[in-house]
């Protein structure tokens, strides 16, 4: 009723109320969305997986053995005795790219020069969890640490 007597602050409320609702809403998807980029960055302490001797957790992908360090990474497979060199460049504490040198196999050599992305999304006591973007799409892997 007091607004009827009023239009002008009738207007004035109303474009008030929609700007701080817009603000309110904007701020709210913002700090969402600055969570969601920084939580593995911040919260996430990829310092103890960053080298070491790792194995795949699923025994659907081989006796795969992973030796990696600051900078390079050597996977070796028991079963067909098969090693793939990489360069390791991190581009952040729980991202790093794996960028394929060379392998002893010559029916292998097609992955030379390939890249791969890992993002480390979970560390646990007994090793990671990442995803491994490669040409043929996202993979989920869990790696557990196995040189003590």
């Amino acid at each position: 009723m007091a607004f009827k007597q009023f239009p002008r602050m009738k207007k004035i409320a109303t474009t008030t109320l929609l700007a701080l609702m817009l603000s309110l809403a904007m701020s709210c998807k913002t700090d969402k969305e600055s969570v969601e980029e920084d939580e593995l960055v911040e919260v996430l302490d990829c310092s103890s997986v960053k080298t070491g001797k790792f194995k795949y957790a699923n025994p659907a992908y081989g006796e795969w053995i992973i030796d990696r360090n600051e900078t390079t990474s050597i996977e070796i497979s028991e079963t067909d005795d098969l090693k793939i060199y990489s360069d390791v460049v991190w581009i952040t504490d729980c991202e790093y790219e794996l960028h394929i040198t060379d392998t002893d196999n010559l029916d292998n050599m097609a992955v030379v020069s390939s890249v791969l992305r890992v993002v480390i999304t979970d560390v646990m006591d007994y090793g990671y969890k990442c995803v491994s973007y490669t040409p043929d799409g996202p993979e989920e892997f869990e790696m557990i640490r196995i040189d003590g």
